[in-house]
């Protein structure tokens, strides 16, 4: 399993990895455990993004990263676990939204 994060002013996130070993996901699929750190330099890819690519942490195959998923209709919840391969987590002002829920 593989966490991909687009939430940059997460402690967690490390080029755009996840680097938690046990996640959750609430009922309205976003991220329960986003740990804001206003102190992290925000890198703004916008400017020069058809330049160069940005930096990204290479693949992690991890069987060992426990995922809680309590998304409501979650093709991928099965009785709490998640099943996907991967998860991607988006970004927003206010939270970090599961973007792999998909709907049963």
């Amino acid at each position: 399993m593989d966490i991909v994060c687009r939430k940059y002013s997460c402690t967690y996130n490390k080029n755009m990895k996840c680097e938690r070993k046990h996640l959750g996901v609430n009922k309205k699929a976003f991220c329960d455990d986003i740990a804001i750190d206003k102190s992290k330099p925000v890198e703004d890819v916008s400017k020069d993004m058809f330049e160069h690519e940005p930096e990204i942490a290479p693949f992690r195959h991890c069987k060992c990263i426990d995922i809680k998923c309590n998304a409501n209709n979650c093709l991928f919840n099965n009785d709490g676990e998640c099943m996907s391969n991967g998860i991607f987590v988006g970004s927003s002002k206010t939270n970090a939204p599961c973007n792999s829920y998909q709907q049963k």
